[in-house]
């Protein structure tokens, strides 16, 4: 009788730490066999941990972290993140509906050129 392939859902922190794993990675400019020379595991296996593939143990998260200049906590991100781009636009308009309610002169002199430039921009 051939065994059935079962599916693994891991818990969100897995996804985020893949995600974590990755920028990091990359943010230090190593490739995937740095970073599994390193942390002393295959390639393959840091192919799985950025892909969300695999949840590593403690230890492992430890050598990554070292292997990477980091703590383990930098990579197991509490949450994710809630800066949607609804949020991050609904704070802005709050900051700057603010300031603008009580900005005097000097204020709108430094505001405005900044202002013009952002618009410029991309």
């Amino acid at each position: 009788m051939a065994k059935r392939k079962t599916t693994i859902h891991h818990a969100e922190i897995v996804q985020r730490f893949s995600v974590r794993l990755r920028e990091l990675r990359r943010s230090r400019g190593m490739t995937q066999i740095e970073l599994a020379r390193q942390a002393e595991v295959t390639v393959s296996y840091i192919w799985k941990l950025e892909s969300a593939g695999a949840a590593p143990g403690i230890d492992l998260v430890d050598r990554l972290a070292t292997a990477l200049g980091t703590t383990p906590t930098d990579l197991l991100p509490a949450s994710s993140s809630p800066d949607t781009i609804a949020l991050l636009r609904s704070q802005a308009r709050k900051l700057f509906d603010g300031l603008l309610a009580g900005a005097d002169r000097e204020t709108l002199l430094m505001l405005n050129p900044l202002l013009a430039r952002l618009s410029e921009s991309p």
